[in-house]
């Protein structure tokens, strides 16, 4: 029986490459957008605002969606931790809580898109933005669970590009790492080499949402994270040297030196002697570090769950590293990289 699902954020990083995931299915999807209508075939879009009343709808439009939403999947967020003009709040809030009023006018299965990180927090120096980020992931998700329609949360880790090709709808942290470490300014990480750093290929971030809707899960918390599959950061690091000197950029592996050594030696003199710009790169790169590292903890992860269920497994943590960076290294110019792929 052919259903109707409602997807906000279809433009995202997510949502961009669950769009067409969900279309195989046969059901019909209407995308909500804020300006931008969707062109992809099949699809209808719906012009709103998730941060709005009503979702910026007339009460009758409001109401003629919900009569013939089935399924809502909401993945539109702020995900920008810099943010601090009531946007996060608005959106991942407020936004949500409109969601959710959405479905429950409409009786329909609700799969709401977090983050594994919500319960980030911060130390000192270190992870304020994030934190405030996961904390407005964190009131997005108990607003979910006061719905009182069935639903369900899934946790997908940090995104990387398509595990084959590479190709995402926009670079995200880890990519900015990668350009600080082709520009030299990764010479010093200071966490430990053998704490993991979680990340999921798009399309299995995708495949999974997709499989949870369509095989109609109506409960549960779900973690698309890599877990205990995850590489470690000196191995991840490996494979992104490994990328700068194929497109002839020579730089050093960075050196891993501890949290405490770093604060009380390193960084007081390393980054004062740094230009403006450099310094406030590398306290970004430390900021994702702090963020996504959480002190070597090692994610919960419900991909093995949803492989049973039919979902695609997950592939080698390390060609689909190499994979993001090749198509990051192309649309960066970097046209040796470009030489290697084809060669290879």
């Amino acid at each position: 029986m052919t259903r109707t699902i409602l997807l906000t954020g279809a433009s995202g990083v997510v949502g961009k490459a669950l769009l067409p995931r969900l279309l195989r299915s046969g059901d019909r999807v209407v995308a909500l957008v804020h300006r931008t209508p969707v062109t992809h075939p099949g699809v209808t879009s719906i012009r709103g605002d998730v941060a709005a009343p009503r979702l910026g709808l007339s009460e009758r439009d409001h109401a003629a969606l919900a009569r013939q939403v089935d399924v809502v999947v909401h993945a539109a967020a702020v995900t920008d931790f810099n943010r601090s003009d009531g946007s996060l709040e608005a959106t991942n809030i407020a936004g949500t809580s409109n969601m959710v009023a959405l479905a429950e006018a409409a009786g329909a299965l609700l799969y709401h898109v977090s983050t594994a990180f919500v319960g980030v927090g911060s130390t000192v120096g270190r992870g304020e933005q994030a934190a405030g980020y996961a904390a407005s992931k964190a009131q997005g998700e108990d607003v979910v669970r006061r719905a009182t329609v069935p639903h369900v949360i899934l946790r997908p880790s940090v995104v990387i590009g398509d595990s084959e090709t590479g190709e995402m709808a926009a670079f995200q942290g880890l990519h900015q790492v990668v350009q600080g470490l082709f520009a030299g300014l990764v010479p010093i990480i200071p966490f430990d080499a053998a704490w993991p750093i979680d990340f999921v290929p798009v399309d299995v971030v995708a495949d999974c949402i997709a499989t949870v809707v369509e095989k109609r899960v109506t409960e549960g918390e779900l973690w698309l994270a890599a877990g205990d599959r995850a590489l470690r950061l000196d191995d991840a690091m490996d494979v992104a040297v490994e990328w700068a000197h194929r497109c002839g950029v020579e730089v050093d592996t960075p050196r891993f030196v501890t949290p405490d050594l770093w604060d009380r030696l390193i960084a007081p003199v390393f980054l004062d002697e740094l230009p403006d710009f450099v310094a406030r790169s590398v306290t970004r790169m430390l900021e994702f570090f702090t963020t996504y590292l959480q002190d070597g903890q090692t994610k919960p992860s419900s991909l093995r769950e949803l492989e049973a269920l039919g979902a695609m497994p997950l592939p080698d943590q390390t060609e689909s590293l190499a994979a993001s960076l090749h198509h990051w290294a192309d649309v960066k110019g970097h046209h040796l990289c470009e030489a290697t792929r084809s060669a290879a």
